[in-house]
């Protein structure tokens, strides 16, 4: 029975998390440090560095 309760307990926070994601990414980024942090993370990584440079330098 517990172990029901904990997998619909997981489902149900997932569900919440999921529904609110904009509103959690919007707090989260207007947190200048972790803003920062965030940019720079995504910066380093090679496929979205490109994807970037190629939507902002658009020919």
């Amino acid at each position: 029975m517990g172990f029901l309760l904990r997998i619909f307990l997981i489902g149900v926070g997932t569900y919440a998390i999921y529904q609110s994601r904009y509103k959690i990414l919007n707090y989260i980024l207007g947190i200048g440090s972790l803003r920062r942090f965030v940019v720079a993370f995504g910066m380093d990584i090679p496929f979205v560095r490109d994807r970037f440079l190629q939507t902002v330098f658009r020919g």
